[in-house]
């Protein structure tokens, strides 16, 4: 398998994840059409990002996503009617799996982490908001429109905090928990606890240090701050006109 582009290995899940796709549109089974809709939109915002992630970043967190991703598809598989469809799923699915379980993977991972990477909570938090409307479509039971709601609220919450817009941290720490408490007593059981549960998760998480720092840097980005002059490169020090103490020459 030497031959294996890493633009293959990242390319295959996004493949898997179109064809099952079509797939469960044509034929659902037990699944309703709104969960279809929560599971479509689920695979490709995932999978979207952890493709990107993974081809320009190289994180562990999208490799790790990508075969979550796969994972599920075979759950779909399990559950859907048989058909060529399927058929086709499974083979792409498992080529995937392989693809991103050998040890050609490796060529896609950063071997440092990053200088100015994000937080790896500040990943989670994010990668959990996205993946809401997935964990309320693979439910086997039939949502309605509240349901639909809040998995959209997900990935909204997401955006706006990855976006570092006015209102992204607080919709992780309170919209979502909010929005889930206020839902649950119109959506289905299952939905609910769901909904709740990973709310929940992402309210406990986002209150970490770390994905408030991400959202609202320390040192703004275009800033100017003061630094011992001894740290600083010697032409500044000489168009300054001062000694790597800080005295005037």
């Amino acid at each position: 398998m030497g031959f294996v582009k890493p633009t293959l290995i990242a390319a295959t899940p996004m493949v898997a994840v179109l064809i099952w796709l079509v797939a469960i549109m044509l034929d659902s089974g037990p699944y309703h059409p709104n969960s279809v809709l929560l599971t479509g939109l689920g695979w490709l915002v995932l999978t979207t990002v952890a493709t990107v992630g993974l081809v320009l970043v190289g994180g562990r967190w999208a490799l790790r996503t990508l075969i979550v991703m796969l994972a599920t598809t075979l759950w779909v598989g399990a559950v859907i009617p048989l058909s060529t469809w399927t058929m086709a799923g499974f083979g792409a699915s498992a080529a995937g799996l392989i693809l991103l379980l050998s040890p050609h993977q490796h060529r896609l991972i950063r071997k440092l982490p990053s200088a100015g990477g994000v937080p790896d909570r500040s990943v989670l938090v994010t990668l959990a908001a996205l993946g809401l409307p997935l964990a309320l479509g693979l439910i086997l039971a039939d949502p309605n429109l509240w349901v639909i709601v809040m998995g959209a609220s997900g990935p909204l919450a997401a955006l706006l905090y990855s976006r570092t817009i006015p209102g992204g941290l607080a919709a992780l720490r309170f919209g979502l928990i909010a929005a889930s408490l206020a839902l649950a007593v119109v959506m289905p059981v299952s939905h609910a606890v769901v909904a709740v549960l990973v709310s929940a998760a992402i309210c406990a998480t986002a209150w970490s240090p770390d994905v408030a720092v991400a959202f609202r840097p320390l040192i703004e980005k275009g800033t100017s701050y003061a630094i011992p002059p001894e740290l600083a490169p010697k032409e500044i020090l000489d168009s300054a006109g001062i000694d790597e103490k800080g005295q005037a020459i």
